[in-house]
């Protein structure tokens, strides 16, 4: 794992302390992901939650995506590989909004 390291404190031999940060050496790629998304595409992905009926979605682009509503008449459980139809496209949440067109396999 690379990190950065921010500051080193050192009080005593016993007191020792070290302050480093992950999240700045590595790149951001969520966003390059989801600039990748047009919105009325479609999408395959993978469900990976179901909560208070919203469904979370990783597409196959690597981005994530939340679907509010789905068109099939099963309902999408986790691990079901689903197409998603974008509608919007929320940059402040890092997420695709859109809805879930069909399920291709339900996992079972």
């Amino acid at each position: 794992m690379l990190v950065r390291i921010l500051n080193v404190r050192r009080e005593s031999l016993e007191g020792m302390g070290v302050n480093a940060d992950v999240k700045s050496v590595t790149q951001d790629t969520q966003h390059e992901n989801l600039k990748k998304c047009r919105v009325q595409s479609k999408y395959a992905g993978k469900v990976t939650d179901v909560y208070n009926g919203v469904v979370y979605i990783r597409l196959s682009n690597g981005a994530n995506a939340v679907a509010y509503a789905c068109y099939d008449y099963r309902t999408p459980g986790e691990k079901d590989d689903v197409s998603f139809a974008v509608t919007k496209i929320d940059e402040e949440r890092g997420v695709a909004v859109g809805i879930i067109t069909r399920i291709i396999r339900q996992n079972l």
